[in-house]
């Protein structure tokens, strides 16, 4: 593979750590690209999860809706990987956020 193939497949790598280490998220693990759908189980419009989200923390995804996936959020792992390791922690802060109420 090409480094920035290699690349893709190490942050995937964090994307699919961070899914199967959490509570609240759980998706299909893409087999090519470099974005994923996952879905998460709050009772909360994923418009709403994901314009809250990106207000109280920066993280920015893009709303399952748009997919017709209600309950969703697209995220993309083609940035570098301290960039994705913040969305991560801020999206995991965020879900705290929401398991606190």
């Amino acid at each position: 593979y090409s480094s920035a193939a290699s690349d893709v497949y190490k942050r995937q790598a964090i994307l699919d750590d961070w899914v199967n280490s959490s509570e609240h998220f759980f998706y299909t693990k893409p087999q090519a690209g470099t974005t994923a759908l996952v879905y998460y189980d709050f009772d909360i419009p994923s418009y709403d999860f994901c314009t809250r989200m990106y207000h109280e923390t920066g993280a920015f995804v893009t709303p399952g809706d748009c997919f017709e996936q209600p309950r969703s959020m697209r995220i993309g792992y083609a940035s570098d990987t301290e960039t994705l390791k913040a969305g991560l922690a801020a999206i995991t802060e965020f879900a705290a956020k929401l398991e606190a109420k």
